[in-house]
């Protein structure tokens, strides 16, 4: 962690990520002649006597980079994701370059001198960590033989992904105080709070947290600075924590050894565990296909509210289908997962399986479940964006295959590290695990990694090896897409690599390598971006649909959300659970791509050409699906060449259906023309909702993603919300008691929350919600025969847009349907299915295009 003279707060990670010019590509004949070492001299000797200029800016900064390579493998150099991070936010040649390339020669050189020697964090208390409760967290430093002069003295650290809440020194009755304790025969110290910028503060932009300055004398080797995190002596109630599980929660104590008032030389570091809250409900998965009497497992996890793996005291579920008992599945205290093996099912159809514990206390439905007599393909789910401890995130990287396949229940997995951020001993610690995690017909796991440019120079992109046998190739190497194709070209076959762009720091949809970039991730937890997708299609690019989850918490393929929305999956239609068959489905686009987490069923076909093929030209074609939703099914839509052709709609109640009302909150997340720009930013919504003429018999919230996302029933006739958007839909049904004809429904929105576009771009919750205003900033009402026959739509502002519906609140979710044009589509055409559920959730299921594609 050091202190940059810059701190200008960047709001947003595109900020960070600011422009990285060609003159990276190009390294100087020393940089590839020269040992690690001289280079290392050569810095050292040139630094302050040979200025800095665009033709050897690069080599320094390659050497540095290697430096830090070289010292984070000996284990001395604690934070080098920042050294990294200097040289994104400083691409150029300038003189605030300089400064900062000198300070940090002056800290590797520091940390070279003195690695093991500048003291020990240790936590002392004893204490239980669960997520979202109040602790009390005790932290000793131990002060090495180098000592702490008189000035700027200790700052801590805390990593950016558990900065919130954030630790304060101001107010020591308010959650969150830290207060330091110093024994030392020598040093006179004072508590206050000082700016980190860096991974742990914030890459944003420096953030206030506790620091300990040295007033007068010096901390000597034995003394010891005792931080105590949540202090309760003088009235805190104690530190709150994140709300999230983890197994990686680091502090870091950075110091001024050099007490030039400019350097902070990250110390020492601890970490540890953080645990579930209690258990609030459970959640049931099964396989999405299985064959008539084919035995499979119905696996039962236990969640907190957070959807964190809860701390249980143990217990009994029944597991039944449709009322009729399958077996029992018992859940050993301490523990949070259990399965009940051999269960068959002897006819064919859709099902799900219900989970009821012993005592009453939880209840749960499975994903749907497809029976076939024989099937030719499977659905295996998967994550294929997620980071760890190694870069700006938290988490160890064999607990984030743990989880994914122990927790999450998933089928295949990748974690794909920043390049820029990436050691290369965290590269070869990721390989190796992800070996260790590949187990054929169990569990499937890639090398990969994340190739992180800013949009304008090509976006972000994940890119997948078939094999372990991979090296990534980063944005230094590689400044732009087209760079970056010929690269892996040339350290692989292309039938060994899959690069998937993703929308968030948006992949520039002007670039593609038809054999190698097959798919794009159009959902995470930065929101929803179906037109990132289309962006491509109408290039002609023949690419399928993913979702993923970006999760930076060690929780891939089931992470609360954080930014805006929670995770999406990548469903894989395969033959079999083994690297070739999954590899081989998402090369051929056999994929699609599911919103918060959610395993719907889905099987289309046009003619008999299955998803990611191509079908005759000249011909009428006629599509067929199926679909087992997660909940009722609201509509599906065949899209052809990027516009609704068709909607089948299932919502619409019947005369004999009880009244129900839908409304959903949106806002979008594309951006106007064709240049490539970061999609729209998040938006948080506060209100109510009041009902006249009728009365409101229970309501149901709709795609809640966050714990903050709110909808309260006040009486029979007022709901209050707080809920978040960026390309998704949230809201809520209400079920009436009574629903005249005159029924009426208002809504208020009385607090509007945006964030710009970009990464981190959200409207990021706050960690208590409470009850909105009335007063209203935009509101709309309507007549229930106004919404009776089709949906309502009711914009408040450009931005935002209120749905209503009467809705058959008992829909199907098991449905099927056909469709056929009315004329033959031209070669080239495509199309897919978007499907959308009472809930809000969707699915996206990848293209399939009419004639094979002609090569360009």
């Amino acid at each position: 962690m050091m202190r940059t003279l810059n701190t200008k707060v960047y709001l947003v990670f595109l900020i960070v990520l600011c422009v990285c010019g060609l003159t990276w590509y190009a390294t100087t004949q020393s940089a590839q002649t020269l040992s690690l070492e001289q280079r290392i001299a050569k810095l050292k000797a040139e630094v302050n006597t040979v200025p800095l200029s665009a033709q050897n800016y690069p080599d320094r900064a390659q050497t540095l980079r290697d430096w830090g390579n070289m010292l984070t493998d000996r284990g001395h150099f604690l934070t080098q994701q920042d050294l990294q991070l200097s040289f994104i936010r400083l691409p150029d040649a300038n003189a605030q370059a300089e400064d900062v390339m000198k300070q940090w020669v002056r800290t590797l050189s520091f940390i070279e001198q003195n690695g093991g020697r500048m003291g020990t964090l240790v936590r002392t208390d004893r204490n239980q960590l669960q997520a979202g409760q109040l602790a009390t967290i005790v932290l000793e430093y131990t002060v090495g033989a180098v000592e702490v002069p008189k000035g700027t003295g200790i700052r801590l650290g805390v990593n950016m992904f558990n900065i919130r809440p954030r630790p304060q020194t101001s107010d020591p009755a308010s959650e969150n105080f830290a207060s330091f304790k110093v024994i030392s025969s020598t040093a006179q110290t004072e508590a206050t709070s000082a700016p980190v910028y860096g991974i742990f503060g914030s890459i944003f932009g420096p953030i206030p947290l506790p620091a300990l300055r040295v007033t007068s004398g010096a901390l000597k080797q034995g003394d010891k600075v005792i931080i105590t995190l949540g202090d309760t002596s003088r009235g805190s109630p104690g530190y709150r924590l994140q709300a999230r599980d983890t197994d990686d929660f680091p502090f870091l104590i950075a110091a001024d050894f050099t007490g030039d008032g400019n350097t902070l030389i990250p110390a020492a570091k601890v970490s540890m565990t953080v645990a579930g809250d209690a258990a609030a409900l459970i959640n049931a998965i099964v396989p999405s296909v299985v064959a008539v009497n084919e035995p499979f497992s119905v696996r039962l996890r236990v969640e907190d509210q957070y959807w964190n793996p809860a701390k249980f005291d143990g217990g009994r579920f029944k597991v039944s289908l449709n009322g009729k008992p399958l077996g029992e599945i018992s859940v050993a205290a301490g523990k949070y997962t259990a399965q009940l093996d051999g269960v068959k099912i002897p006819l064919e159809g859709g099902y799900k399986i219900d989970v009821a514990s012993i005592d009453g206390r939880f209840a749960c439905k499975s994903n749907p479940m497809l029976v076939e007599r024989n099937p030719q393909q499977r659905i295996y789910w998967g994550e294929l964006h997620g980071h760890s401890g190694w870069e700006e995130g938290v988490g160890t990287v064999p607990r984030y295959y743990e989880f994914a396949r122990d927790v999450a229940y998933l089928d295949f997995a990748s974690l794909t590290g920043h390049d820029l951020f990436l050691s290369k001993k965290g590269w070869e610690e990721i390989r190796s695990e992800t070996e260790k995690a590949n187990r054929s017909g169990q569990f499937v796991a890639y090398m990969g990694y994340e190739w992180t440019q800013q949009f304008i120079n090509g976006g972000h992109h994940n890119v997948f090896f078939k094999t372990d046998k991979g090296n990534y190739v980063t944005r230094w190497e590689a400044p732009k897409p087209n760079l970056l194709y010929e690269k892996l070209r040339a350290i692989d076959a292309t039938d060994n690599v899959l690069i998937i762009p993703h929308a968030h720091e948006p992949g520039d949809w002007n670039y593609n390598d038809s054999e190698m970039e097959r798919l794009v991730e159009i959902f995470s937890m930065h929101g929803s971006f179906e037109y990132f997708g289309q962006r491509y299609l109408r290039r002609g690019y023949r690419m399928g649909f993913v979702a993923a989850s970006d999760d930076h918490t060690g929780h891939p393929g089931y992470s609360p959300a954080m930014i805006s929305t929670r995770n999406g999956l990548a469903a894989v239609y395969s033959d079999k659970l083994d690297r070739d068959g999954i590899w081989r489905g998402m090369k051929q686009r056999a994929t699609y791509a599911t919103s918060n987490a959610l395993r719907p069923v889905v099987r289309m076909s046009v003619d008999d050409k299955r998803v990611g093929e191509a079908v005759s030209t000249g011909v009428i074609p006629t599509l067929k699906a199926r679909v087992l939703g997660t909940a009722a099914i609201d509509h599906i839509d065949v899209i052809h060449n990027g516009q609704v052709e068709y909607r089948r709609d299932y919502l619409t109640p019947r005369p004999s259906d009880p009244t129900a009302v839908q409304v959903m909150f949106f806002t979008p997340t594309e951006t106007q023309g064709d240049t490539v720009a970061s999609p729209k930013g998040g938006w948080g919504w506060e209100g109510w909702i009041e009902v006249t003429g009728g009365k409101i018999a229970s309501i149901e919230p709709l795609n809640v993603d966050h714990y903050t996302d709110q909808f309260h029933r006040v009486d029979d006739q007022h709901i209050w919300f707080s809920c978040r958007t960026r390309g998704d839909f949230d809201g809520v049904l209400i079920r009436l008691a009574q629903s005249p004809a005159d029924t009426q429904v208002r809504v208020i929105v009385s607090n509007l929350a945006g964030a710009a576009g970009g990464t981190g771009a959200s409207g990021n919750p706050t960690w208590a919600v409470s009850i909105p205003s009335r007063k209203p900033l935009h509101e709309t009402t309507f007549k229930l025969s106004d919404v009776a026959q089709k949906q309502g739509e009711y914009k408040l502002t450009p931005t935002h847009t209120v749905f209503a519906r009467k809705a058959r609140a008992n829909a199907e979710w098991d449905v099927s349907f056909s469709y056929r044009p009315t004329k033959a589509p031209a070669q080239d055409d495509y199309y897919y299915l978007r499907v959308v559920q009472i809930d809000g959730e969707a699915a996206w299921v990848s293209p399939v295009w009419i004639g094979e594609q002609k090569k360009k």
